[in-house]
């Protein structure tokens, strides 16, 4: 499979794909705040803030591994979600437990200024419908996680938030709802180190830079490229950053069809923005056909390992509070600037 076909699916070349079929539900898939285990907290951002940079705080200070006697990661994992209900665009954190939401609840505050943080009542995720189709989709990466993708601070920098575009992709008619769900677990400090059998990033970079054997009949060292040369540089540079093995997911339900799968692809396509063109690392869209098994993982904020780890700028890049600069209408923005708490019990929120 080319890289073209692996970073954009069948996308890339037919106009009319057909991957992201939806599953029509027979049955109402309904979960209340009290019911979703561990703790939901609802963010309400403050219009004005730093984005993906205020995301990067936050995240180095939750990064709290912690392993068992043999040396195993034992941590809890986390999400972050992106919603749309119908009505707005909303932005919540689970903590697996209250000693980690407490920890959110004062690290969110200290990293997004004048924002609301309360436990979410009501709706522990957006009611799915019998008859309702259900299309979604679950990202990797197209290489091994040793190659970054691309992030605010890769010395390239976005032009703009691709958040804008991911938000914009997310709204919708007031049928349907549309979720981003980003589950997150801290790695230890040794993650670069390659285990018993796998090799370090130092190997990797070592590698890149050897050059490569050409031709069978008379086989000569071709000398690595500049490119190379520069992707050994950027991959060394994971040796000692605080990192998170991630899952992202994206759910989308209506009672269109079209709709349905029109969203779970666009939003899920948004993501190629990450792509990184010096390590030729990038996001690769997985449709979901088992509806069941999405809808299980999204309730229950399930974690696996997907073998991708992104370092804190990364996972501040792709999953973060934007700001209003995305300029994307129905954002539940906080524009007030002082730091009360919205009552737990509380649905209503400032819309633009």
């Amino acid at each position: 499979m080319s890289l073209l076909s692996r970073l954009f699916g069948d996308n890339a070349s037919d106009p009319n794909p057909s991957n992201y079929a939806s599953t029509r539900l027979t049955s109402s898939h309904t979960q209340t705040a009290d019911e979703t285990p561990g703790v939901l907290l609802q963010i309400q951002p403050h219009a004005e803030n730093q984005g993906m940079v205020d995301a990067a705080g936050l995240l180095q200070s939750v990064h709290d591994v912690t392993t068992n006697f043999r040396g195993k990661n034992t941590s809890d994992s986390h999400t972050y979600e992106l919603w749309f209900d119908g009505e707005r665009i909303r932005f919540f954190m689970h903590a697996a437990n209250e000693a980690a939401a407490d920890k959110f609840r004062r690290r969110v505050g200290n990293n997004y200024a004048n924002s609301a943080v309360f436990e979410a009542g009501g709706e522990g995720f957006p009611p799915l419908e019998a008859g309702e189709y259900v299309a979604g989709a679950r990202l990797s990466l197209a290489r091994h996680y040793y190659y970054p993708i691309h992030h605010f601070r890769d010395g390239e920098g976005f032009e703009r938030d691709p958040y804008g575009e991911i938000t914009s992709e997310m709204l919708s008619t007031e049928e349907t709802a549309v979720v981003v769900q980003v589950a997150f677990r801290p790695e230890p400090a040794n993650w670069t180190d390659g285990g018993w059998h796998g090799e370090s990033v130092d190997d990797v970079a070592e590698g890149l830079r050897d050059g490569h054997v050409k031709g069978w009949i008379n086989p000569r060292v071709r000398d690595a490229s500049s490119k190379e040369k520069q992707s050994a540089k950027i991959v060394e540079q994971q040796r000692g950053q605080q990192a998170f093995s991630t899952n992202i997911r994206v759910l989308a339900a209506s009672p269109n069809q079209t709709e349905a799968e029109a969203r779970a692809r666009g939003v899920a396509g948004m993501f190629v923005k990450y792509y990184n063109a010096t390590t030729e690392q990038g996001f690769v869209a997985e449709s979901v056909s088992d509806a069941r098994t999405l809808i299980n993982d999204v309730h229950s904020r399930a974690w696996s390992d997907r073998e991708m780890i992104l370092t804190v700028d990364e996972l501040a890049s792709a999953a973060h509070i934007p700001n209003e600069e995305i300029e994307t209408p129905r954002i539940d923005w906080k524009h007030t600037q002082e730091g009360s708490r919205v009552p737990a019990d509380s649905n209503k929120s400032e819309t633009r």
